[in-house]
């Protein structure tokens, strides 16, 4: 009876044991080297996996904590090398263009480009002014081939309908003989506030009294305007902002005054330091 009771008991017990010590369906997958099954596994169940990545030299971040263990593990042996270049697991959808260095403009959480101005600044073509602020698109429409390498970009390539408004005002650019290099004169914060650099060797007015002042205020016109480089032009007034009843009394002893515009160019010049009144070379007194 004793006996019976004994065989019994054992019966009863062996399903048990077994389920307590059944390994989970994918440990078949496990090569059997370790079985520290609390490095991975949590007594809760064997899922989710609690393994500390980090230690690995590669921590799990953003998108790749959904990432399942077999989708970069594709061997049964878990302490097989693992290539970490973004090449191994993603497709490179521009072909080359920029090596494997994925992380330099996308990061883990999504492919949004983390591309911005600032890293702009290493480029052939630094964004500064109003350019750090438009989408990448403006300017790299290769969309479909996710092509961003080009050769930079002349002004007017994307400026010609800005150039082109000009026409019949009072700074008609192709009437006057401007050329299409606009950052040669304007700057990439706005295009008012103009420097015309041809003008220094005319007339100082990057500094000095005359600093900033805008164009018709001297000129009468810049309709006929037409940039020669020989300062021979005419539409130009002084007398409208110095009036000869203002500076006649100290000209009074200047020999063969006059108060005409062109005279007054003739005999003085402004120059480029500390905007001093000066006489032109061979004028007296």
């Amino acid at each position: 009876m004793i006996a019976f009771v004994a065989l019994l008991a054992a019966a009863q017990a062996a399903p048990h044991s077994t389920a307590t010590q059944a390994a989970p369906r994918s440990a078949a997958a496990h090569a059997v080297t370790d079985t520290r099954c609390s490095a991975c596994h949590g007594t809760s169940g064997w899922r989710p996996v609690t393994f500390d990545h980090s230690q690995t030299g590669f921590p799990l971040e953003g998108r790749h904590l959904a990432a399942s263990c077999s989708a970069c593990h594709k061997s049964s042996d878990f302490k097989a090398p693992v290539p970490t270049s973004c090449a191994a697991c993603h497709q490179d959808v521009h072909t080359g263009e920029f090596s494997t260095r994925c992380a330099s403009c996308h990061d883990a959480r999504d492919w949004v480009s983390r591309f911005d101005a600032n890293a702009h600044q290493r480029t052939n073509f630094p964004l500064t002014g109003r350019h750090a602020a438009i989408a990448c698109e403006e300017c790299h429409l290769e969309q479909r081939d996710h092509r961003f390498t080009r050769a930079t970009l002349d002004c007017i390539a994307c400026h010609q309908q800005d150039y082109a408004r000009t026409a019949g005002t009072s700074i008609d650019h192709a009437r006057a003989g401007f050329g299409t290099d606009c950052k040669s004169c304007h700057f990439t914060t706005r295009f008012k506030g103009a420097s015309f650099a041809a003008h220094r060797a005319c007339f100082q007015i990057d500094s000095g009294p005359h600093a900033g002042i805008s164009c018709l205020k001297c000129h009468t016109t810049l309709a006929t305007t037409t940039v020669t480089g020989t300062c021979s032009g005419d539409n130009f007034s002084c007398i409208q902002c110095h009036a000869c009843s203002a500076v006649q009394g100290v000209h009074r002893d200047v020999s063969g005054f006059q108060c005409k515009d062109r005279k007054c160019y003739e005999c003085h010049s402004f120059t480029s330091s500390g905007g001093q009144r000066s006489l032109r070379k061979g004028v007296t007194r």
